[in-house]
C-alpha cells in the first residue's frame, strides 16, 4: 500500500488524516509470538510456520505477502532454535537484508507528493550514540547476537552497523493495538519527520502494522515542520518526561507544557485541608526533587551543586513549606506538622511501590489498595503519584472484573486523565469506553451511554470512524446499549 498523504495547501481540522504509511521494516515483539499473526499482526487463530516454527500467520494471503521478508530469516531462526532472537536484533537484521537485497537504498517514503525521507535521511545521532554507555552496551550485545544470527548476510563494518543501529533506535515507532499496549515495532520513514511536543497537534495510532497521523487540533495548513506527536507516556511530571526524552533521543524538552506552572505545582502536590477549596497545597517531602529542568542560569547552579533545595522549581509566590507552616494561598488554611509528615509518608510509600510496579505487565490490587488508603484526603485529585496508582489499580481490577470498585476508580480517574493526557487523546477516549462497557455489564444504561458518548467524540477524532475501534467495538457497544435503554 503507498503512503496516503493530505494536500498542505488546504486547512486541517481535528480528526483529518494526514498521513497513513506502510512500515519500511518492522517485527511483532516475541511476546506476542503465536497469540498474533506476524504480517498483518491481528490477534486471531493461527497457523505455525513448518519451516523455522517460530513465526505465524492467519492463513496463506499473510504468509505469501511476508515470504520476501521471511525467506531469509526462516533457515536463520531454524538455526538458532531454541534460542529466541531479541526483539531489537530482528528488526536491525531486517533492515540490513533490506538494505542488501531489497530496495531500502531507494525506497522513498512520501508525506507530500513531492516531499519524502529515505532511510539515508534518518539521524543516526552517531556521537550521543558513543558517549551512551547504556546504548553502547546494548549495540556490543546486539553485534554479538547478529553474528551468530546472520550467516547468510555480510555485516557491514562496525561504524556503519552503529549508524544503523543509530537510525533504528531513535526513529523506531512502538506499534500498539487497540488498548494502546504494545505488540511490536516498525520503522515509519515518512511518519519519522514528525517532532516530539508534550502539547501534541496530532496523535499516531495503528490498524496492524498501519500508521495513520490525524491532526488533534485545528491548523490553518498543513506545515510538517510545525507537526507534533507525543513520543512518551505525559502522565509524568515535566522533569521525568525531560530525563526520558533525553535519555532516549538526546533532547532536552522545552515546550510550553514543561514549562506550565500551573501544571508544575500539582504534580507532588497535597490537597488542602478545607474541603471546599481545591488549591494545590505545595510541600518540600524530599530533597533534590526536580519537577522541571529549566536552561537557566539559575538550574545551572542548582544542578552543580550550588543550592540547597530545588524540589519544585516554581516561583516563590505558589504555596509551599516555609519554615514551620504551610498554608494554602487561596484560602489561608495551615497545616499542621502531623498532616506534614502524613503527606511526606504517602508520597515516600507511593514512590516506592510505583517503582516496584514500573516496567511489570501486572498491577496488585492489595498493593494499589494501600497505597490509595494513604493518598486519599492528603494527595491531590491531580497529583502525578496519586493519578498513576488510580491508573494502575483501574487495570488490575478490570483484569480481575471487580466492576464495583473499577467504577469508583474510573470515575476518580477520568479527571487525572483530562489534566495529564489533554481532552483529544486516544488513552481518554479508551478509559471511557472501558468504563462504559463496566457501566452497560452493570445495566447501568444512562451512565454508560453517557460514557460511550464521551469515548466517540474521542476515537472519531484520535482514529477516525473507519477504524475498527470504532467501527467494530464501540458503534456496536453504543447501538446495544439504545437498543436495551428503550
Amino acid at each position: 500500500m503507498k503512503n496516503k498523504y493530505r494536500n498542505r495547501d488546504s486547512s486541517v481540522k481535528a480528526g483529518d488524516l494526514i498521513l497513513t504509511e506502510e512500515p519500511f521494516a518492522y517485527i511483532l515483539s516475541s511476546k506476542e509470538q503465536g497469540i498474533r499473526c506476524d504480517n498483518c499482526l491481528e490477534r486471531c487463530k493461527l497457523l505455525k510456520c513448518s519451516g523455522c516454527q517460530f513465526v505465524y500467520y492467519c492463513g496463506r494471503v499473510c504468509q505469501k505477502e511476508a515470504w520476501s521478508d521471511h525467506k531469509w530469516e526462516c533457515a536463520n531462526l531454524k538455526r538458532i532454535a531454541p534460542k529466541v532472537i531479541p526483539d531489537g536484533a530482528r528488526l536491525l537484521a531486517r533492515v540490513i537484508n533490506r538494505l542488501q537485497r531489497g530496495d531500502g537504498s531507494t525506497y522513498r517514503g512520501f508525506y507530500s507528493a513531492t516531499s519524502f525521507r529515505m532511510w539515508k535521511d534518518l539521524m543516526s545521532h552517531y556521537s550521543d550514540l558513543k558517549a551512551d554507555k547504556k546504548r553502547m552496551d546494548h549495540f556490543s550485545t546486539l553485534c554479538v547476537v547478529l553474528f551468530e544470527y546472520l550467516k547468510d548476510l555480510s555485516l557491514p563494518n562496525t561504524v556503519d552497523l552503529m549508524g544503523l543501529y543509530g537510525r533504528m533506535v531513535i526513529n523506531s515507532f512502538t506499534i500498539l493495538d487497540m488498548d494502546m499496549n504494545s505488540i511490536g515495532s516498525g520503522i515509519y520513514l515518512a511518519s519519522s519527520i514528525i517532532d516530539h511536543s508534550c502539547d501534541p497537534n496530532a496523535v499516531a495510532t495503528f490498524d496492524g502494522r498501519t500508521i495513520s497521523i490525524r491532526a488533534i487540533k485545528d491548523m490553518p495548513c498543513l506545515d510538517w515542520r510545525h507537526i507534533r506527536i507525543s513520543y512518551i507516556d505525559l502522565m509524568k511530571t515535566s522533569y521525568e518526561r525531560q530525563m526520558e526524552l533525553q535519555e532516549n533521543y538526546y533532547f532536552l524538552c522545552q515546550c510550553d507544557r514543561c514549562m506550565d506552572d500551573n501544571l508544575l505545582k500539582h504534580y507532588h502536590a497535597a490537597q488542602c485541608l478545607n474541603t471546599q477549596c481545591d488549591n494545590p497545597i505545595s510541600i518540600q517531602w524530599k530533597a533534590n526533587c526536580e519537577l522541571v529542568k529549566r536552561l537557566d542560569k539559575e538550574t545551572d547552579n542548582i544542578q552543580n551543586g550550588n543550592a540547597s533545595d530545588h524540589c519544585n522549581g516554581l516561583d516563590e509566590d505558589i504555596s509551599g513549606f516555609t519554615g514551620d507552616s504551610t498554608r494554602c494561598n487561596e484560602c489561608g488554611t495551615k497545616y499542621t506538622e502531623g498532616r506534614i509528615e502524613a503527606f511526606i509518608k504517602a508520597m515516600e510509600f507511593s514512590e516506592l511501590h510505583l517503582q516496584n510496579m514500573k516496567g511489570t505487565s501486572v498491577a496488585y490490587v492489595d498493593v494499589c489498595k494501600y497505597c490509595l488508603e494513604k493518598q486519599e484526603g492528603v494527595l491531590h485529585p491531580l497529583n502525578v503519584m496519586y493519578a498513576q496508582t488510580l491508573d494502575h489499580a483501574f487495570d488490575a481490577l478490570i483484569q480481575l472484573q471487580l466492576w464495583e470498585q473499577a467504577c469508583v476508580y474510573a470515575e476518580k480517574l477520568i479527571p487525572c486523565f483530562k489534566f495529564y493526557y489533554g481532552l483529544r487523546h486516544p488513552l481518554l477516549g479508551l478509559l471511557h469506553m472501558k468504563y462504559g462497557k463496566i457501566l452497560l455489564y452493570k445495566m447501568d444504561l444512562q451512565k454508560a451511554l453517557q460514557q460511550f458518548k464521551c469515548a466517540e467524540k474521542i476515537l472519531k477524532i484520535t482514529h477516525g470512524d473507519r477504524h475498527p475501534l470504532y467501527k467494530k467495538y464501540l458503534l456496536p457497544m453504543i447501538n446495544q446499549t439504545m437498543l436495551e435503554s428503550d
